[in-house]
């Protein structure tokens, strides 16, 4: 029996989130305290950067929402692997932190479209009652990456050096646009196939058709609670997640060791997002999300046990199987919510308030700049997660227009 084509797709998705993403987030394990020993940079001033370029890179989420409307997703795809790739090798012959910034900003918008947010426009046209578990597999990239990368580049940067370290992570993500040219297409039925590789197009929703301009958006909401709730979820996600190995090497532990609790981290962070997909599926994307708040707020509590090696590795596995699951959900509820056909245009406008994610870094760097640790920055991440979990609860699900289609087991 042949794999569905989807799959592949999929596959092809988590490769561009594991190179791209994986480069710009999780990468930071390895390279942050050797870039500041290198050139003379601060963690603070490291992590201003940081915040910079993520604003930028969540900024052309719209855009690039916009753009993939109207041109194709597979040159798309190609076009950000070679872009994300030259600005990766370009970051390691950056000794001025003003042009490390602007080419971290250049693979920030890169990995927006090899990967990001035409990788999930893809799995929305080629899924949709396995449209969960599709996201997941296509979002766990971002995770394996800090599953992998961080101590491969370890071990680079000590036996070769910084810059062959970069080198290495850009042509690899370069000589991914070869595959984005032979695999994507925009839809199924280019090849003939339908949703999911079954017989027929699945029924459609009987509810009226979501209105996706801006403004009529803006009146919304449900626009507005999805955005904010998930917007500041990720904040936390990206503040905490992108500097987990110097948060535990300032714990006490020596750097194999915090590298490889922080790689655990993230394979826990891999494996839940398969996880959060099943439920999206077996139950609904709203129920996903509402449990998914509330656990990331429970298990952020557990950073205040003692700071001993079981409890770091507690701390580090939970918390990040809960957040895991952001980028599969938040897609997941918003084709559910406003419908797969009108998932670009909601996801445009929704994308907007992803930019207070890009506040997760220097909340961090301020923290460790006022206290010599990150205890500010867990105060502040708590009390987001607790806002982001109120706000999923002002969702109605009987309104959301895929709400009356049937679940497959």
């Amino acid at each position: 029996m042949s794999v569905f084509y989807g799959w592949k797709i999929g596959t092809l998705c988590l490769g561009g989130n594991f190179l791209l993403q994986g480069a710009a987030i999780y990468g930071m394990n390895a390279f942050m305290e050797p870039l500041c020993e290198i050139n003379g940079w601060t963690r603070a001033a490291l992590n201003v950067s940081l915040g910079i370029a993520a604003f930028f890179g969540q900024a052309s989420m719209p855009i690039a929402a916009a753009v993939s409307s109207r041109f194709s997703l597979r040159a798309l795809m190609a076009l950000g692997a070679m872009a994300g790739g030259l600005a990766t090798c370009a970051m390691g012959f950056s000794s001025d932190l003003t042009w490390f910034t602007l080419f971290l900003i250049i693979l920030w918008i890169a990995s927006q479209f090899c990967g990001g947010v035409v990788a999930n426009a893809l799995i929305s046209n080629w899924f949709s009652h396995y449209r969960g578990l599709a996201f997941g597999l296509a979002n766990s990239g971002s995770s394996l990456s800090g599953m992998v990368l961080p101590f491969c580049c370890l071990v680079m940067i000590q036996y070769f050096g910084l810059r062959p370290a970069y080198l290495t992570l850009g042509i690899l993500a370069c000589l991914l646009a070869i595959p984005c040219v032979w695999i994507v297409r925009r839809t199924p039925q280019m090849l003939h196939l339908h949703p999911d590789g079954d017989k027929t197009d699945p029924p459609q929703a009987n509810k009226v058709p979501t209105n996706t301009s801006l403004k009529a958006l803006a009146r919304r909401p449900a626009a507005w609670y999805i955005g904010l709730s998930f917007g500041l979820a990720l904040m936390v996600g990206a503040g905490v997640l992108s500097q987990l190995k110097p948060r535990f090497s300032d714990m006490g532990l020596d750097a194999y060791t915090a590298i490889m609790l922080a790689s655990v981290a993230a394979f826990s962070g891999t494996a839940s997002k398969y996880v959060w997909g099943w439920l999206c599926d077996k139950t609904n994307p709203l129920i996903a999300a509402r449990t998914l708040m509330l656990t990331s707020f429970l298990s952020l509590l557990l950073v205040f046990l003692p700071p001993s090696l079981w409890f770091m590795a507690i701390y580090a596995v939970v918390f990040s199987g809960c957040l895991g699951g952001l980028w599969v959900v938040l897609p997941a509820v918003t084709a559910w919510y406003f419908g797969s056909a009108s998932f670009l245009g909601v996801y445009k406008f929704i994308a907007i308030f992803i930019l207070v994610r890009c506040l997760g870094f220097p909340v961090m760097g301020l923290s460790y700049e006022l206290w010599g640790n990150y205890a500010l920055a867990d105060i502040i991440f708590g009390a987001s997660l607790l806002v982001s979990f109120i706000l999923t609860m002002l969702l109605h699900g009987n309104r959301a227009v895929e709400n009356d289609q049937s679940i497959k087991d």
